[in-house]
Order: structure tokens, then sequence, then C-alpha cells
């Protein structure tokens, strides 16, 4: 397929290399030289260098004879107008990533398809909508939602003095419960395991549960008994992804508190949400500021800067200091990949990941497509298509797992969410999700009988 990519910073960076390692035509615009050169240096991909907005520079990147325009630079215009000049010379989609939905207006009849974009992402939405999933409970370290309201695929951390620490899963003691969930995946010392009967939780172990919330609430429940829900929250930075995240979390009655260094920015987010806000400037790196704003008392503490080294140090300070859940904002790949790793945090999310997570829901084959880039590891989680000539079709997944190189985790029939027993016989047109890595995800292939992801 004949993708042009505009942007080579980090979004485009991501995506450059998951869309090559699938053999993809990729052809990357920038204005700016050394952002290419560091593309070209890694990646067998044709690079343009030039203003992501200028119709010849377009034309020099083939828009032409692309098959999708993925605009995905940093600045909402440009992005908007190299849609609109696709669209012109019929390339068949575009995807574009913008920071406010203020261009548009339903009521107006000004809609997305007025500037020829076919799919839009709002990388720094969504991922407040990801921080929110996981503040219902401590352990909580990720949630992956599905269109289905009630099925999702959540991590949890089991703590010290864990109930659930040292059980094997055959041992399971709610043999009804278990049957509503599934042990998909753990995390252990940053090494992925596939759980089977014999596996044995241990202390610290991220275990994704699949299932719908209501089974897995019960789960958190057992695994952690003084589990309690959050209500004190303090964020730190005014920036848009802060003051989205503030303004949300109070409409959702939480109490939160807000450090911001700039005067100016903390008055006028006071201005914007009201006294249900406490705003208190200062230095977040700075432990006085810290202990005024009552970290040692907050149950979750989240720092969302544009500095990655500051939100690193700040929520590892604030750990110390007594916060129950820190989280931070993470927007280097480099930083992506070690915060899991660092004791002191214990959620990292990234706007750059979620942006390259969009982008790759839209793309994909009527076989499978990607769901869900996960943050705490290097996995997907993957929706696969069962197909009437699938080798998996009319199999009882007691019969037939264990040919499987992961864990099915959840399968919907019929807009329904199904049981995942050993009984469970797929059927055509069943839609099945996994967590796989991608080496894992070629051999799941071969039971779906699909094509190269992301051929049309």
């Amino acid at each position: 397929m004949n993708i042009v990519l505009l942007g080579a910073g980090e979004v485009g960076k991501q995506l450059a290399y998951t869309l090559c390692n699938i053999e993809n035509n990729i052809v990357v615009v920038d204005s700016s030289f050394k952002l290419l050169n560091r593309l070209r240096d890694k990646l067998d991909v044709m690079t343009v260098h030039g203003d992501c907005a200028n119709f010849r520079v377009l034309l020099d990147a083939g828009i032409k004879n692309a098959d999708i325009l993925i605009a995905t630079t940093g600045n909402d215009a440009p992005n908007m107008l190299a849609c609109q000049v696709a669209k012109h010379f019929n390339v068949k989609k575009t995807v574009c990533r913008l920071t406010s939905r203020d261009y548009f207006s339903e009521k107006h009849g000004y809609t997305p398809d007025s500037f020829g974009i076919d799919h839009l992402i709002f990388p720094e939405d969504e991922c407040v909508q990801r921080i929110i999933g996981v503040l219902e409970y401590n352990i909580i370290v990720e949630k992956v939602r599905f269109k289905h309201s009630k099925a999702q695929i959540t991590a949890i951390r089991i703590p010290r003095s864990s109930p659930l620490s040292g059980v094997r899963i055959l041992d399971f003691p709610d043999p009804l419960l278990l049957s509503k969930i599934r042990f998909s995946t753990i995390i252990r010392d940053q090494k992925i395991i596939m759980p089977h009967g014999d596996t044995i939780f241990a202390v610290g172990d991220e275990v994704y549960v699949a299932g719908d919330k209501d089974s897995i609430d019960s789960l958190i429940s057992f695994a952690d008994p003084n589990c309690s829900s959050v209500k004190n929250i303090i964020i730190v930075g005014a920036t848009r992804i802060g003051k989205n995240l503030a303004g949300k979390l109070i409409t959702l009655g939480y109490n939160v508190r807000l450090i911001e260094e700039s005067a100016k920015k903390g008055d006028e987010l006071l201005g914007e949400l009201g006294e249900k806000l406490m705003v208190i400037n200062g230095d977040p790196t700075d432990g006085d500021v810290l202990d005024e704003i009552g970290v040692g008392v907050c149950e979750a503490f989240i720092s969302t800067s544009d500095d990655d080294e500051e939100n690193i140090l700040t929520c590892i300070l604030a750990k110390k200091k007594g916060a129950q859940k820190v989280i931070t904002i993470t927007n280097k790949a480099e930083y992506v990949d070690i915060v899991p790793g660092i004791s002191g945090i214990d959620c990292g999310f990234s706007p750059r990941l979620v942006a390259v997570n969009s982008v790759l829901n839209f793309l994909g084959t009527e076989t499978a497509r990607v769901h869900a880039i996960l943050q705490r590891a290097a996995a997907y989680v993957y929706e696969l298509n069962v197909k009437s000539s699938s080798p998996i079709c009319g199999k009882k997944l007691a019969d037939y797992e264990k040919t499987l190189p992961v864990i099915l985790s959840l399968v919907f029939r019929d807009g329904e969410m199904m049981p995942v027993t050993g009984e469970l016989e797929l059927k055509a047109e069943d839609e099945v999700a996994a967590i796989a890595t991608p080496q894992n995800l070629k051999r799941l292939e071969q039971h779906f009988k699909k094509k190269k992801l992301f051929q049309f």
C-alpha cells in the first residue's frame, strides 16, 4: 500500500517504524532535514523535505498515487489542508491528527468531510480517558475498552499480602468467577508470560484480565480486599492534558488540586474551571511545594508537564512523600520504554503512543487490526475476525487453544460478549480479541487465514 505520512516527529517516527515492518511503501514529509535524515538512517523509506501543506511538496511525495494520507504533524492547519489536497486527488483514506474539535460544527453542517478528512484522532483527549480509566482503583495500571460497553481488558498489579499471591490459576477459589474472566497475559520483571493452569501469581505481577466490568471488579476486590477508590488527586501542569484532565475529573466528582509554576497560567485555569479547583503556584520538584498541596494524603498524583524528565522526577519524589499512586506523561519513545521499569512510578501514558494507536485503529484488513497498543509492555491488543474458511472456525477452544501462541481474551458474536470457556465453539463472523507481540501475531494469523496486516 502507498502511504504518504506527514510529520517525522515522535508520532511520525513510530508510525514509520510500524508501517515499514509490514512492507508498505512509505513516503515521509517534514520540514526538518534532521528528522528526515534520522529516519533514512534506520528505515527504508522515501523522504521529501518541505512544508506539509504545500501543494507541490505533496505532489513530490506522490499524493496522486497514494492509497492513504496520514497527517500527524503537531500543527492542525497543515494537517487539515493536506487532507483537502489528498481528497482532490481521490486518495481513498485520510487520517488527521488534531488538538481541538472546535474547527467543526455539526449544527451548521461544517464537518470533517468539508476538509476531506475521513478519520480524526485527538491523542490528548484519548490520553486523558486512559488516565481516568486507571483511577478507579489503586491496583489498576492499564485499561483497554471495547465497543461493547461492559467488555474490557484491565491490568492489575498484585500488591503485597494479596490473597492472589501464590495462587495457582487452576486453584483459584471462585470457579464461577474464573469462568467469567480470562487471565490473558502477565508482565513479570518486564517479561511477557502467557498464563496457563499451572501458572502461580506473584507479588508485583501485572496481570491483564479480560471480561465484563462487574467480574473484573470482583477479582479486584479479591486481589486487594483493602482496595479503595481514588478521591483526592493532584495534577502537575496546566498543559492541554492537565487542563482537560482537571476539568473532566472535577465533573466526575473528584477532589482536584493542581500545581503550576506560571501564575498567569494558574489564574487562567481558575477562571476556566472555577472554585472547585485549587491551584498552587510553585516548582513541582520542590518538596515544600508538594507538602503544601498535600501530596502525602493524595490517592493519585499525575504529572502532565511537557518535560519528560520533570514528570519522572516529580513522580518519584511524590511517591517517596506518600502519594499512593503516581502517573506520568511521557512523550519521547525512549522514555515510554523505560517508565514501566521504574519502581517508583505506577503508570505511564504517552499521547504520542496513543496517536499511533489511533491511526492503527483505522488501518487493517477484513481479518485483523490493532485495537490497542499496550502502555506497559511491547505488545498489542489485536482484533481478529473468524471466517468460514478459518482453521479455527467450528473448533472448541478446549480442543484448539493449545495450538495457539496466545490466549484468546474476548469473543464477540452478533454484538454480544460470549463467555470464553473451553466449550465455546468459534463461528464465522465472530470477533476475537487477543494480546500478542508482533512476532506471535504472525503465528496467530495462520489460524485465522488472514492476509498481511494493512494491505487492502
